[in-house]
């Protein structure tokens, strides 16, 4: 490998973005390799799909979406926390209400869109494992649906 003699002007400056630029080539050239291994082992995989049902075309099998690594916006509980405190401030709140809140306390202005549709999808995941706990419950359908306290049963108690 040879190597590029520094300019006169801003040596530092430029070492630092050939050594950043060494590494980001590093990182796709890996990530390349790990590509072609990938598609190596789906190939085969569908190969052995085939032997067992012929009748499959696995072009028609849907990729699994793989959840996001998570995002540090949230401390542990916090969300629930959050769904409950603006149900007992409100009587009902929707994923969008919570999001926007939660935006205004941390500080991200209301028209970052990328921030707000994440923080929407990560509070409606989250209303959804409470709904499925039967802590809360849907009140409507589509995008207006907003959530409540569930109804407890006499009878349980």
């Amino acid at each position: 490998m040879k190597k590029l003699p520094l300019p006169d002007e801003q040596p530092i400056a430029v070492n630092a973005l050939r050594t950043m630029r060494a590494k980001l080539a590093g990182e796709i050239e890996m990530h390349v390799r790990e590509i072609d291994r990938l598609r190596s082992a789906l190939i085969h995989l569908d190969a052995t799909l085939l032997l067992f049902d012929p009748g499959t075309d696995p072009e028609d099998i849907a990729p699994r979406r793989r959840n996001p690594k998570r995002l540090h916006y949230f401390g542990p509980g916090e969300q629930s926390r959050r769904i409950l405190e603006a149900i007992r401030d409100h009587g009902s709140v929707s994923a969008r209400e919570l999001a926007l809140a939660a935006m205004a306390d941390k500080g991200f202005p209301e028209t970052d869109r990328q921030v707000r549709r994440e923080f929407i999808s990560r509070f409606t995941k989250a209303l959804q494992n409470q709904v499925r706990r039967r802590t809360i419950e849907r009140i409507g359908k589509g995008r207006g649906v907003r959530f409540k306290v569930a109804e407890m049963e006499p009878n349980l108690l």
